[in-house]
């Protein structure tokens, strides 16, 4: 699980953002409690969850500021490309069983 490999490896008062669930969507399995909470605890993180929408009054400027850096070079992002309507099934397939490397087009 992400929790129990990264959270150890935190600084003390680390912060974790946590946005979107989509590895567990599917999960057949009910989970009790946080598996993760004597790290959380221990090193006195702040964890906390958003949606992307939160901040929707900044993303003008902030679609300026990646540009620029994808300009620049600073920022640098991996898609996986799909080419012809006949392979359509087979990258939608992908995004749910981790064919894919950053977003799929």
């Amino acid at each position: 699980d992400f929790f129990d490999t990264i959270l150890p490896m935190m600084n003390v008062f680390g912060r974790v953002s946590v946005c979107g669930q989509i590895s567990s969507y599917n999960n057949t399995e009910a989970k009790n409690g946080i598996q993760a909470g004597q790290p959380i605890l221990g090193k006195q993180l702040k964890v906390e969850g958003f949606m992307v929408g939160r901040w929707i009054e900044e993303w003008p400027v902030a679609f300026k500021e990646l540009d620029r850096w994808i300009q620049e070079g600073k920022l640098k992002y991996t898609e996986t490309m799909t080419e012809g309507f006949d392979k359509m099934y087979d990258a939608f397939r992908g995004l749910f069983t981790g064919e894919n490397i950053g977003k799929a087009v």
